[in-house]
């Protein structure tokens, strides 16, 4: 399945990718103003998204969203307007369509490693003091591990299998909408 996943995704994954402003930390190129809001991106679709994920499996835990709020608190940003305005553009409604968002939010911890080793060569970032959320803490590896593992062990149908699928590319989609309108 995580292959599937992996290959289903692939085409959308590098196009959100393009398109996000976190580009200009592996360059070293940001802005103050733009990782500001690469920050308040991440935090609507991921407070969004992880929302909609914990209404089908309770059991999930993430600390994306809370680390993304301190970063915004620590720099003033209040996030709570676009999430508001964009909450009711993603619903996840079973538990399949949970494991695909899941796989999109779990998954982007490893771009998350390779941008927090980037953010030291940026000098207009020198300032703040700590990042919460590109930490770079290896450890933040262990929840994309045990999704692999889960997900490798879980029995899918056909039909879990596309609506797993369907909603790991709406998921992307999601987060290039809320790149995109979030400004």
């Amino acid at each position: 399945m995580l292959n599937k996943l992996r290959e289903a995704t692939k085409v959308l994954h590098h196009q959100i990718e393009k398109n996000n402003l976190a580009e200009h930390i592996i360059d070293h190129s940001i802005s103050l103003e733009d990782y500001k809001l690469l920050l308040l991106q991440n935090y609507v679709a991921y407070k969004i998204v992880e929302d909609e994920i914990k209404k089908q499996l309770p059991y999930y835990q993430s600390n994306k969203t809370e680390k993304l709020q301190k970063d915004l608190q620590q720099l003033g940003i209040d996030p709570s307007y676009f999430v508001k305005k964009l909450q009711n553009n993603f619903q996840i409604n079973t538990k399949t369509e949970a494991i695909g968002a899941q796989y999109v939010v779990e998954g982007s911890v490893l771009g998350g490693l390779l941008i927090s080793k980037n953010l030291p060569k940026c000098e207009v970032l020198a300032a703040i003091e700590k990042h919460h959320f590109f930490d770079g803490n290896i450890n933040n590896i262990s929840s994309w591990k045990i999704f692999c593992e889960d997900i490798q062990e879980q029995p899918f149908t056909t039909e879990e299998e596309q609506e797993t699928i369907d909603k790991a590319k709406d998921t992307f989609l999601f987060f290039g909408k809320v790149f995109e309108e979030v400004k």
